[in-house]
């Protein structure tokens, strides 16, 4: 009975090591200057983030890079199964992909960006000033989320990014 119950406790310690181990090694991977400084493919990208209203901002509130193109971090492991694929495909991609495409990824990844992740922090879209015509959009919005004409990418295309033609004529 005591080996078992030393197994068993080993075996929880182990886990727990793996689990911290495994934290503190995503967690310098995990932020947006890593992803603008090690992956040549997203320096443009980064520089435009940090232009943009979630890398910089008068209230000084920054949405990091994982925040819209990950699972949200609630869902450890989605988040963390999501990000093990993403790195995976990219650094595939990287060594054995097409020529980098600036524009074309950026259209398929606006695609694959869900109002759900805007709505996670956006939540009071009604409760803000706004003229009729952004209470009409967001109304709709908030009424059908799904529907690809009330996505937020529509009016807001230039929220999380600055396209690179109007990056580079600055």
């Amino acid at each position: 009975m005591k080996k078992r119950i030393f197994t068993f406790l080993a075996g929880i310690i182990f886990a727990v090591l793996c689990f911290v181990a495994l934290n503190m090694a995503m967690a310098p991977v995990s932020t947006s200057e890593y992803c603008g400084s090690k992956c040549h493919e997203m320096k443009t990208a980064y520089l435009s983030w940090e232009l943009s209203p979630h890398g910089n901002n008068a209230r000084g509130v920054r949405i990091e890079c994982i925040d819209c193109h990950l699972p949200s971090k609630d869902k450890y492991f989605t988040h963390l199964a999501a990000k093990a694929y993403a790195g995976a495909k990219d650094t595939y991609k990287h060594h054995f992909g097409p020529e980098y495409n600036a524009e074309r990824i950026r259209k398929k990844v606006l695609e694959h960006i869900s109002n759900k992740i805007c709505l996670h922090c956006h939540d009071n879209l009604l409760g803000k000033p706004g003229g009729s015509a952004a209470r009409i959009a967001h109304t709709a919005v908030l009424a059908e989320p799904d529907a690809p004409e009330n996505r937020c990418f529509e009016c807001h295309e230039d929220v999380g990014h600055q396209r690179q033609n109007k990056l580079f004529s600055q």
